[in-house]
């Protein structure tokens, strides 16, 4: 083997080895972050949700709800004046009142809907008041019991850090630190495409734009023979529908030269 070959060769390896490194830490300290959001999250069920306030949809059904309630009540009342006017007999028209209190039901529902909204949104403020007093005791609680599991995680969440920094730090590009991208150059030095970091990420960057030069040309492909399949089916219905015209065509143009060419019996009167 020759030296410079087998520089390569251990170069590559400690890259290897230093990449292999690299995305046990990310995904260590993946874990590690779904393991804290897992304690809290299995905390959530405590909370009480806030109540939402009323707004200018359920106005406007308090507003139809009342109209009709007091367009009802306003019939009945103008029912019982005319009928009274139709018994007395007082007068040729009707009472004025009669029809002038159906001008009330409109103003009236409005009013009552404001009082209505206001003091609910009101009671809503107070009762949301007591769940934020709630909710904070509950989350005091939560603190006292998951405080000690949480800051285990927090200190593996320190020590992933300090790791990173001390051997990791500034030596791979943010943009592809993720653990897929890292495995992935991780095989192209280990398939000998890179023997640096450098070579590498440009490597993964050509592979990626291939991969999605590949599935745009894929899914064109795919359009296309939809496009086809459709065409062709549309030719077939056209052929067949054409066929059947032809064929009637022939049929009408046999029966009327079968009618020209039957003997005609003509009868002479004598």
């Amino acid at each position: 083997m020759h030296p410079d070959d087998s520089h390569s060769l251990l170069s590559r390896t400690q890259l290897e080895t230093k990449l292999a490194g690299l995305y046990n830490l990310l995904e260590r300290f993946k874990a590690l972050l779904q393991q804290r959001d897992a304690t809290w999250n299995q905390y959530d069920h405590m909370y009480i949700r806030n109540q939402s306030k009323w707004g200018v949809g359920s106005y406007f059904l308090w507003v139809l709800i009342c109209t009709i309630g007091f367009t009802l009540i306003v019939t009945a009342i103008s029912a019982a004046i005319v009928a009274n006017w139709a018994v007395s007999a007082d007068s040729e028209q009707p009472p004025f009142g009669a029809v002038a209190l159906y001008l009330l039901p409109l103003p009236l529902a409005l009013i009552l809907s404001t009082v209505i909204v206001l003091s609910k949104n009101r009671r809503t403020v107070t009762a949301n008041q007591r769940i934020d007093a709630q909710n904070e005791e509950t989350r005091a609680w939560i603190l006292e019991t998951v405080t000690p599991e949480i800051y285990t995680i927090e200190e593996h969440l320190t020590a992933a850090r300090r790791e990173y920094q001390q051997h990791y730090g500034g030596w791979f590009p943010d943009k592809y630190l993720n653990a897929e991208d890292v495995a992935a150059c991780w095989h192209i030095v280990h398939d000998g495409r890179a023997e640096t970091v450098k070579e590498a990420i440009n490597t993964l960057v050509e592979d990626q734009h291939r991969q999605y030069m590949q599935n745009m040309a894929a899914a064109q492909h795919a359009e296309q023979q939809r496009s086809t399949r459709v065409a062709q089916v549309n030719g077939i219905i056209h052929a067949s529908m054409k066929g059947a015209m032809i064929g009637t065509m022939v049929d009408q143009g046999n029966k009327t030269r079968a009618a020209l060419r039957a003997p005609v019996n003509v009868r002479v009167k004598h």
